[in-house]
């Protein structure tokens, strides 16, 4: 398989290829897997700044509540309530969306190298229905495969750059990552070793001797 078929079975190029290998994540990228650009990002963030505005507003409210109303304890109660509810679904809803942001940066690139294997898994559902699934195993990681990958990374030597998700659970139970997390991948040469050099058989030190001096000269420690 050439790169260039490689590069559109896993939808990367070059420029993604080395940028994984630096550790990084190209926008293109991004994109794929945030499901949003860079441009959709800042934005997101200016959101969640304003609705913490918002909420500081409403903190703003209820002071001037207090004073204007503290004679007035009814009218009081109810616009304190008023600057809560405000001060607090802006609060809230501005720190989710901060903390969505924040989240996603700690999404990093992982590297996992070795002989690559297509295999087929046995899985069992609900109602004691059994599947079989494809997966990709390659240096100890799992990611859930197709039979199209057979004939692409099928008993090779290759490095896996990866998308790595925190988990979602600490189940304890380890699952196949998704075929969308391979971000790139490289194949590597295999070399056949070097054919041993000819000897005496039967007396390796011999041999090893017979190649260095000439016959019937001994090396001398």
């Amino acid at each position: 398989m050439s790169d260039q078929e490689l590069m559109k079975y896993f939808n990367f190029d070059e420029t993604d290829r080395l940028a994984n290998q630096a550790g990084l994540i190209t926008n293109k990228q991004k994109m794929r897997f945030y499901g949003e650009d860079p441009f959709h990002k800042k934005w997101s963030r200016i959101g969640g700044i304003l609705l913490l505005v918002i909420a500081a507003l409403g903190l703003a409210f209820m002071a001037y509540a207090w004073i204007k109303y503290s004679a007035d304890m009814p009218m009081a109660i109810v616009t304190l309530s008023v600057g809560g509810i405000w001060m607090l679904f802006g609060g809230i809803s501005g720190g989710y969306v901060l903390a969505q942001l924040h989240s996603r940066s700690e999404f990093i690139v992982a590297i996992v190298q070795g002989h690559a294997r297509i295999v087929d898994v046995q899985s069992s559902y609900a109602n004691n229905r059994v599947g079989v699934h494809q997966e990709l195993q390659i240096g100890g990681k799992r990611f859930m495969a197709t039979k199209i990958m057979e004939g692409i990374l099928q008993k090779k030597e290759a490095i896996v750059y990866y998308f790595d998700r925190p988990a979602n659970s600490p189940s304890g139970i380890t699952h196949p990552c998704a075929s969308e997390d391979i971000l790139s991948v490289a194949l590597l040469e295999t070399t056949s070793p070097a054919p041993p050099p000819p000897g005496v058989p039967g007396n390796e030190a011999e041999a090893a001797d017979s190649l260095n001096y000439p016959q019937g000269q001994k090396q001398h420690v």
